[in-house]
């Protein structure tokens, strides 16, 4: 059992391919949310994964949320792995998955770092093709890595990827994060075509199609950016016009 969540493909894609060697199916994190599935019987599962983005070197609102929620039956001790990408360093995201399991009785037994395309444009641009190829050449390889010792359930910190200081690094970074997620600074210009997928990608609910165009109706989101790299006529931008930043969804994997 692998839950997964993924605005723009890459950890979708890390999860697809450690499943195609480790068998376990796949659980979006978006789609247990809506259908506010929070139960599942593990009791036949040897493995228990969390595939997931890092954000400003912590974990994503989303899975906050969704740990929370979540009711495993039938766990005894189970190995219970945490995969996390990244487009630089994925500080003490770890520190924080193992809190939170801790609070629910269950106990990280390993974690992984893949670093792939850093997509969150309001700082960085998107890298050209030639160098997205060669990003995701490597992470494919880290990936097939990870999937081999987690097939074996092998224990520890398998990442390369925790940065300097990981704990102090997420204790400074993390707050911006929470601080950060407000929907307000996002813009739709005319090049909106009414199309919805902005609504239907978004992970939270916070997008509601008003008028043909979108509106945020939540003042705060996961801040995943799916409904601006995704959005066919690149009309959301974050604050102001981005189209030089680039847009991304890993082009590896199926949207």
């Amino acid at each position: 059992m692998i839950f997964y969540f993924s605005a723009t493909g890459n950890s979708k894609y890390a999860a697809e391919r450690i499943a195609s060697v480790s068998e376990d199916h796949l659980i979006s994190l978006r789609d247990a949310i809506r259908a506010r599935r929070y139960r599942y019987d593990v009791s036949r599962e040897s493995r228990i994964g969390f595939v997931v983005p890092v954000y400003f070197q912590g974990l994503p609102s989303i899975l906050n949320f969704f740990l929370e929620k979540l009711e495993l039956t039938g766990y005894c001790g189970q190995y219970i792995y945490a995969v996390f990408t990244c487009g630089n360093w994925t500080g003490d995201a770890a520190g924080q998955l193992n809190k939170a399991l801790k609070k629910k009785g269950l106990a990280l037994s390993a974690q992984f770092g893949v670093q792939m395309v850093d997509n969150y444009i309001p700082a960085f641009r998107i890298p050209d093709a030639e160098e997205t190829a060669r990003i995701l050449d490597a992470a494919e390889e880290t990936i097939d890595d990870a999937a081999r010792a987690i097939r074996a359930r092998g224990a520890g910190d398998y990442s390369r990827c925790h940065g300097p200081a990981p704990a102090a690094q997420t204790s400074m970074m993390y707050p911006f994060y929470n601080k950060g997620r407000s929907t307000k600074p996002f813009v739709v210009t005319e090049h909106c075509i009414g199309c919805g997928l902005c609504q239907e990608v978004c992970p939270c609910g916070a997008i509601a199609i008003a008028g043909g165009k979108p509106a945020w109706v939540k003042p705060k989101c996961v801040q995943c950016l799916g409904c601006l790299h995704r959005c066919p006529a690149q009309a959301i931008h974050w604050k102001k016009p981005t189209e030089d930043q680039g847009r991304y969804y890993n082009p590896r994997v199926e949207p």
